[in-house]
């Protein structure tokens, strides 16, 4: 039996895609269930009951928010996930390589592999791909669904415009070994991609045992738009004021009240603390993803 998961409001092309899932898994000859979420934490919900009820495969429909729930339902169960992005960031796909079709995907489930994710923490809950505390995590906290469902990634923009010009946070970073670090903002990234297809840690390993922590050290908010716009050119690492630093924890405090998030969900008020954990979860990919 294989669960699919879907979130009908993951996007406007939301209600097509589970047709066409529908569709490919009926001409497949394979037994399957669709399982509509109604709610924050129900991905999470079906996603363990999947896996304790001895599913063969967890296929979610949706986007990185339905993901990362289903992440955390199938962390450390054995019960491997498949993606058919959805939504408005899409970072897994990217990340993972993954085909831009619906059919695509779901071949992966005969003529795939599967691969093995360390997930990071995030106080108690775990991440895929990414973190942040600071400015970033301050727009994830503002956005709501219907802004990414009629606006996509311009909704993101938007928010962040309406947002800078709000008081932004000193933070201070404790690494091990007694490091402190002072920083205007910090992404912790587990791969390589970040906000679509912007490569933002060229030594992210996703199937590695550590992460880059991604800093801007330098205050004020002419350094946070300078920052943004390398980012989005990519020379963010050629910056004397942007420091990369590849570790296993990262504790994050602030003068002010901020917010952290976790593969583009609202984690929560800071302080956050990021770790590695020692539970993996299994994802299927290409046969031609480079693993390690």
């Amino acid at each position: 039996m294989i669960d699919v998961i879907y979130n009908p409001v993951a996007g406007p092309t939301a209600a097509g895609r589970i047709e066409r899932v529908r569709a490919c898994l009926a001409a497949k000859a394979v037994d399957f269930r669709i399982l509509r979420t109604k709610g924050i934490g129900d991905a999470d919900m079906m996603a363990r009951e999947a896996a304790a009820s001895g599913a063969e495969a967890v296929v979610v429909v949706g986007g990185d928010g339905t993901i990362h729930e289903a992440a955390n339902g199938l962390a450390g169960t054995g019960t491997p996930l498949l993606i058919v992005p959805g939504g408005t960031g899409n970072v897994f796909a990217r990340e993972l390589d993954l085909p831009g079709s619906v059919e695509g995907c779901l071949h992966l489930l005969s003529e795939g592999k599967t691969i093995s994710v360390p997930l990071g923490m995030a106080n108690d809950r775990y991440f895929v791909l990414l973190g942040s505390a600071g400015f970033d995590a301050e727009v994830v906290e503002r956005m709501n669904h219907r802004q990414k469902n009629y606006l996509g990634i311009a909704a993101y923009v938007l928010v962040g415009i309406r947002h800078f010009f709000r008081p932004q946070p000193t933070m201070w970073l404790d690494f091990p070994g007694r490091e402190r670090v002072e920083a205007q903002s910090v992404i912790v990234v587990r791969g390589k991609k970040y906000g679509g297809n912007v490569t933002i840690a060229p030594a992210g390993n996703i199937e590695g045992n550590t992460f880059q922590a991604v800093i801007l050290t330098r205050m004020g908010k002419w350094s946070l738009a300078k920052f943004a716009l390398d980012l989005l050119l990519e020379r963010h690492t050629r910056s004397r004021h942007v420091a990369i630093r590849e570790t296993t924890s990262i504790m994050v405090r602030s003068s002010i009240p901020s917010a952290a998030q976790v593969d583009g969900e609202y984690l929560g008020p800071l302080p956050v603390r990021f770790t590695m954990s020692d539970v993996s979860l299994r994802i299927f990919v290409p046969k031609e993803f480079p693993s390690v």
